[in-house]
């Protein structure tokens, strides 16, 4: 299968067939890291960190105090 390389205001792109979308799951607006290795251009999905991950980033001194809401007002189930 080929594809055309066309310009996209300053930047080249490519449209990436539907039967390829399908199998490879992607949607759109999501976000491709793309690289170049030994010749190829190659496109892959971005890796979202687990909110883990992200968590353990954080810098204690910049960790927001737990705050307490208190208990329930109405019939919320806390």
């Amino acid at each position: 299968m080929t594809v055309k390389v066309q310009r996209w205001g300053n930047s080249l792109g490519v449209r990436i067939p539907k039967g390829i979308v399908a199998r490879s799951r992607i949607q759109e607006g999501a976000e491709l890291e793309v690289s170049y290795s030994r010749g190829k251009v190659i496109l892959q999905p971005v890796k979202v960190p687990s909110l883990k991950k992200l968590l353990a980033q954080l810098d204690p001194a910049n960790r927001p105090e737990l705050a307490d809401w208190g208990g329930p007002v109405g019939r919320e189930v806390w």
